[in-house]
């Protein structure tokens, strides 16, 4: 597909897979921004577009498919196809993965459970598992806050809303990051078919045993809402079941455990931005916001072209992959004033990181509310919090951004 790709201006150069890269993107995806906003990389294989215009364009855009699934599967060979099976079957009721008319359906039918009222309601959850969590690492001097707050408290969350015990936090959490090898398009993984095929296997039986119990005993969560669904117009199949619990889970978490990460690490990096936001709490809706554009937990969305078309002189063809660069779009000049500066007093910011048009976040709610309380206390419990690096390794992977592991300190 790469046959015949116009070669980048001299010096523009981006290696997704490089450490260095994927740790601080920001400076090569503004020199593609400024020198070739429509970008062919070789290793991903697919167009990197990264103005902010651009990516909204791309993002609600009919000339555009979210089905990166489907034509990924078809296109390889039958000894390739029989590894990642159930995976593929899976994924492919996910309403991230679907272009209307079944996307509509979908996202009609989950609005119908995840309500504006059921994220109201988890305010307590929230607010009851972050004071859990401070409770425990209040008096440590030493801790890695991803795996002892930021993971667990978006997990706690989400389980709750599913009616799942927390004590199968630990394989969930396992089979999660298999699949997110493949869902979150990793450059350096080789064995991301593999691992994501054995979580997704995995996952799949344990909500069908969920779905099983459900019916036996409905409860006041997630699954028995959803399980409720088969019986009306438009109904989900039991696949659609397994596969929305499964986007639930992944998304539930995956995201607000980086909004999470990502903030604290950002706003003890910037002590001044900091005390502003501890001396005036009432800041903390406009920080969050500025956390979601400044290092957002969102890296990229992918889309295939679905009509040949032209985007600044550069032909796209149907049926090549295209990466929409979310944080280079958020860190455009033609969009945002001295981008670089990290200002929780920001306003307007009108960051893309929870996407942009059909495809908005449903989750969006609920990863502000948990990002809201628990930076918010975070601060306040844990005024004194230092970071104990100087520098932090990002996943390997394209979609989510944000770190597996974050020492911090806690000096008295």
């Amino acid at each position: 597909m790469a046959t015949g790709k116009a070669s980048a201006p001299a010096g523009v150069h981006y290696d997704p897979r490089d450490q260095a890269t994927i740790n601080d993107p920001i400076p090569v995806l503004r020199t593609l921004q400024d020198h070739a906003p429509v970008y062919w990389c070789e290793a991903l294989r697919g167009w990197v577009i990264t103005r902010y215009d651009d990516v909204k364009a791309v993002l609600r855009n009919d000339d555009f498919s979210a089905d990166r699934i489907t034509p990924f599967y078809e296109a390889q060979p039958p000894e390739r196809q029989a590894p990642i099976q159930q995976l593929i079957r899976y994924l492919n009721t996910w309403v991230a993965f679907k272009d209307p008319p079944e996307h509509t359906r979908l996202r009609k039918l989950m609005k119908t459970v995840f309500t504006p009222e059921t994220v109201a309601g988890q305010r307590g959850v929230v607010e009851k598992s972050v004071q859990r969590l401070i409770a425990r690492l209040e008096d440590q001097r030493e801790f890695d806050f991803i795996s002892e707050f930021a993971f667990p408290l978006p997990a706690m969350v989400i389980l709750d809303l599913l009616g799942l015990p927390e004590a199968d936090m630990d394989d969930l959490k396992d089979w999660s990051n298999k699949m997110q090898l493949f869902i979150g398009s990793a450059t350096t993984s080789p064995q991301k078919y593999d691992l994501a095929e054995e979580g997704a296997i995995a996952m799949a039986a344990y909500f069908r045993e969920a779905i099983r119990e459900r019916e036996q005993h409905p409860g006041n969560d997630l699954i028995t809402h959803l399980l409720a669904l088969r019986e009306v117009d438009d109904a989900l199949t039991e696949d659609e079941v397994i596969g929305t619990s499964m986007l639930f889970l992944f998304g539930g978490h995956e995201t607000t455990t980086n909004l999470i990460g990502n903030g604290v690490r950002a706003l003890l990096a910037h002590p001044a931005q900091k005390q502003q936001l501890l001396e005036e709490p009432a800041l903390i809706d406009s920080a969050i916001e500025e956390i979601l554009r400044y290092d957002g937990p969102t890296g990229a969305s992918v889309r295939l072209v679905k009509h040949s078309h032209s985007m600044h002189g550069v032909h796209l063809e149907a049926g090549e992959r295209v990466f929409v660069m979310i944080n280079a779009a958020n860190h455009d000049h033609r969009a945002f004033t001295d981008p670089d500066r990290f200002d929780i007093t920001r306003s307007p910011n009108l960051h893309l990181t929870f996407n942009f048009g059909p495809h908005f976040c449903m989750g969006a709610p609920l990863a502000r509310l948990e990002g809201q309380v628990a930076i918010g206390e975070v601060l306040r419990r844990l005024p004194n919090l230092t970071l104990a690096a100087d520098s932090y390794d990002y996943m390997d992977t394209m979609i989510m951004r944000g770190v597996r592991s974050m020492p911090v300190r806690n000096p008295r």
